[in-house]
């Protein structure tokens, strides 16, 4: 499949001033390859959009396969068990839609985990004293216990939370426009960063996308 042309026309140097935008463009090429996004959404992928990956991706923070596995489900209708895409409706971002996508960190996981207790709690626990309840009986939890609670409070509750479309992560920003997506940057849930997340989405999608500027105006 050969390349297609490009919006943009990326310019880069190191610091000593040489010119490395040849070596910048192949790293563009190679991520857009890995993750098949021109197959997925072909010419509707942003610059911003592609850069945040690969920023991400080499400071080891985001898995450029998640990120592309959500847009594929926007594009197909499907669900991942992750929150389903949602209209922003308040400024800066309003009129542009946000799908969460998983981070590659730790943290994605206590989010989750800490979502799910307060929602399911610990069901193999609440089971043990149901059962000494009618059982009538005295009984304690041992040793041997602690790898079925564990498995219950981390896997199962995770399970419970993808079942019910639940999962929560970090958010890709696009746009809607004549039956179609066009995905234009990723952000945070901090609404303190979504005037600077605004702010690039103006200058760089807006040169990509012309009708955003009617869109972001309405």
């Amino acid at each position: 499949m050969s390349t297609p042309k490009r919006k943009w026309n990326l310019q880069a140097k190191d610091q000593q001033g040489n010119d490395i935008s040849a070596q910048i463009s192949a790293e563009f090429e190679m991520l857009i390859r890995l993750t098949r996004l021109d197959e997925i959404a072909p010419g509707r992928v942003s610059f911003l959009l592609l850069a945040s990956l690969l920023g991400g991706y080499k400071a080891g923070t985001i898995n450029p396969s998640s990120v592309a596995r959500e847009i594929d489900s926007l594009e197909k209708n499907e669900q991942t068990g992750l929150k389903p895409a949602r209209r922003l409706r308040r400024p800066p971002l309003k009129n542009l839609w946000h799908k969460h996508y998983m981070r590659s960190d730790i943290g994605s996981l206590a989010e989750n985990v800490q979502n799910a207790l307060e929602k399911y709690g610990i069901p193999v626990v609440e089971q043990k004293i149901r059962e000494a309840e009618e059982a009538g009986e005295a009984r304690y939890f041992s040793a041997e216990d602690v790898p079925q609670i564990v498995n219950d409070v981390i896997h199962g509750n995770w399970q419970r939370r993808r079942q019910a479309q639940k999962l929560t992560g970090e958010w890709i920003v696009f746009a809607k426009h004549e039956g179609q997506n066009y995905y234009l940057t990723l952000a945070t849930h901090d609404k303190s960063t979504h005037g600077m997340v605004r702010q690039q989405i103006d200058t760089y999608c807006c040169r990509e996308f012309p009708f955003l500027g009617q869109l972001l105006a309405n």
